[in-house]
């Protein structure tokens, strides 16, 4: 349970390119790939297309977010609606109301956009607790089935049960 005490030891803030060390640090990966990763994750926030929103938990690194203006994937691409990405809360900071507050800020966010707002999830068990999370929030399915690899997984296609298996979930915004 999120308590007061939680929730006033976060910040949430933009997300700078000196900030790259210390995500990487965070998460473990402080590899070329990840690094280019985030890069270009802040030259779409600087063309305007997105948000990178940074959480800090008692001033330490503690998880992201990214909110795109329109949607860039899936079927809900190119249709006005914005999406959220890559939630990531790391593993030191998790179950202590980071990805909520991350998920109110870009939420609000979103508002300023549309009505309602779009993410996907991945299918197999290591997305369980964000599936589980998302579904609490008020997300549900937008209809479409399963994507792979960003498109629609049509009825009788095969696929690998790994990250790109995801459900696109979408959330009115009251």
């Amino acid at each position: 349970m999120e308590t007061a005490l939680f929730r006033d030891t976060i910040e949430v803030r933009q997300m700078t390119r000196e900030d790259i060390p210390f995500i990487c640090k965070a998460e473990n990966d402080e590899s070329e790939a990840f690094v280019n990763y985030l890069n270009r994750q802040l030259a779409f926030r600087d063309n305007g297309e997105c948000s990178a929103l940074l959480a800090l938990y008692e001033n330490q690194v503690a998880g992201h977010v990214f909110l795109f203006y329109q949607c860039r994937w899936g079927a809900l691409k190119n249709k006005g609606l914005p999406g959220i990405c890559d939630l990531m809360v790391f593993e030191p900071y998790r179950r202590r109301g980071i990805a909520t507050k991350l998920m109110d800020y870009a939420e609000t966010q979103a508002r300023s956009v549309n009505t309602k707002v779009s993410l996907e999830v991945g299918l197999n068990s290591d997305y369980g607790p964000a599936q589980r999370f998302y579904i609490l929030r008020g997300y549900v399915p937008d209809g479409a089935g399963v994507y792979y690899g960003g498109q629609v997984l049509e009825k009788g296609e095969t696929c690998k049960n790994d990250d790109e298996l995801t459900l696109c979930l979408v959330k009115e915004l009251t």
